[in-house]
């Protein structure tokens, strides 16, 4: 048997050297949404971003059937602001025997890729459910008031039902993870309440078994532990999402209302995005046209998205209409069901399971951007040595992850989402 002997300063260099460069590689396998919009490090001042919107284009352009050259007129700008969020934290715990003394070549590689694999996975499903999410960081809603019960069904407060299937109302929920419940209110009823299980019901609501008991009310909320508080200071919650950015109406953070990205958006049309509704009826190629033309007014629709249960109906339709052959189209990597239509001619439609139901959604990437002070999203809180820390009073050692950022564009209305789509092909 071969001992292998580690010290502080050489674990350390094995953490930056291998850890964060394989969590990336395994972020990007896990998710469809993470790093594939640009990062801009040059727009965040402190704890803030910054930038402007052009609202209203100068009016000098125009025929003149005289020699007066037109009267020159400032563009109109205004002022986005918004908070760097905590978007992400996670620790890397190891104990410290296991750490310095490996059973044979490769044992401490070993363990730091078991702990890696894991750690990136969930990592990626929080970022993806993060960039579909409205920002105002709910996972679900109770679907009935819970008494001194380790049972509780929900809903999700954004995705619909019928009776043609439906995503999973428990779909940002999982086994293991532990939520604080509020009311809608924002009164706090349970803290840091461990999903022991989740049961998909297939009926609307999903059922969750909780480690121990609580009592909430009907309606009540499902966070993520400590990602809220009542308070509403800067920088708590989590970052602006999709579901935000693209909406006619102000986001929410938790349970409270609020302007989008400092702008109140019910009062100004240029903050809003595009909005068609489907009517409650099977997706129709008509009206994914008509979402394309509303949005290629303002930008130029690079791709479409929506959830699994809608892409499987679309496939269906598209499979029966010989003038919408079932080929495919490439977006930045990725490969799926093409649509033919708006400037670019070819459009992919993909699907992800995180994407809220009964909606699609056109985007258009040039105008989504990710706000970080850093280039490369994840990155290490400074420990005692390098990066690695000693547990007080044990023999661990302890990194810890952190990535600040928050979504955002500067032309919401070149973005839009077709709603109230039924999920059947017919």
């Amino acid at each position: 048997m071969s001992v292998l002997q580690m010290g502080t300063a050489a674990t350390n260099a094995l953490f930056l050297e291998f850890i964060l460069p394989g969590l990336n590689i395994e972020i990007r396998e896990n998710t469809k949404m993470y790093d594939r919009f640009k990062t801009d490090k040059e727009s965040v001042v402190g704890k803030y971003a910054v930038f402007k919107c052009l609202t209203a284009a100068p009016q000098s352009a125009r025929p003149s059937s005289s020699s007066t050259l037109p009267t020159p007129k400032q563009g109109t700008y205004a002022e986005f602001l918004l908070y760097m969020k905590r978007a992400m934290y996670a620790t890397l715990q190891f104990d410290g025997l296991a750490v310095a003394c490996g059973k044979g070549k490769g044992a401490v590689m070993s363990l730091l890729k078991a702990e890696l694999k894991g750690i990136g996975i969930t990592i990626s499903n929080k970022l993806n459910r993060q960039f579909w999410g409205d920002g105002s960081g709910r996972l679900a809603q109770l679907a009935a008031a819970v008494s001194n019960s380790v049972t509780a069904t929900v809903n999700g407060p954004l995705f619909g039902q019928d009776s043609n299937g439906y995503t999973a109302p428990s779909q940002y929920l999982d086994a293991g993870m532990s939520v604080d419940v509020y009311t809608t209110a924002g009164v706090l009823q349970a803290e840091d309440i461990t999903i022991s299980s989740i049961s998909k019901g297939g009926a609307g609501t999903d059922t969750l078994t909780m480690a121990s008991a609580i009592t909430a009310d009907d309606d009540a909320y499902l966070f993520d532990h400590d990602t809220y508080a009542s308070s509403q200071a800067a920088g708590t919650g989590v970052p602006m999402g999709l579901t935000g950015i693209i909406s006619t109406s102000d986001p929410y953070t938790g349970i409270t209302s609020t302007d989008f990205q400092n702008i109140d958006r019910s009062t100004y049309v240029w903050a809003r995005a595009q909005s068609v509704a489907m009517g409650s009826v099977a997706i129709t190629p008509e009206k994914i046209l008509e979402l394309i033309m509303e949005v290629e007014h303002f930008g130029r629709v690079g791709s479409l998205w929506t959830n699994e249960v809608i892409w499987r109906a679309m496939f269906k339709i598209f499979g029966v209409d010989v003038t919408m052959p079932n080929e495919t189209a490439l977006w930045q990597g990725l490969e799926s069901l093409a649509f033919y239509g708006g400037r670019k001619g070819k459009i992919p439609i993909f699907s992800d399971s995180d994407c809220p139901d009964n909606t699609m959604v056109a985007l258009d990437e040039s105008l989504l951007t990710v706000y970080a002070p850093t280039d490369n999203g994840l990155t290490w809180i400074p420990g005692d040595n390098g990066i690695l820390s000693r547990v007080q009073g044990k023999d661990e050692l302890t990194a810890q992850l952190v990535w600040y950022n928050n979504f955002g564009t500067p032309k919401p209305q070149g973005l839009g989402r077709l709603t109230a789509i039924k999920h059947a092909a017919s």
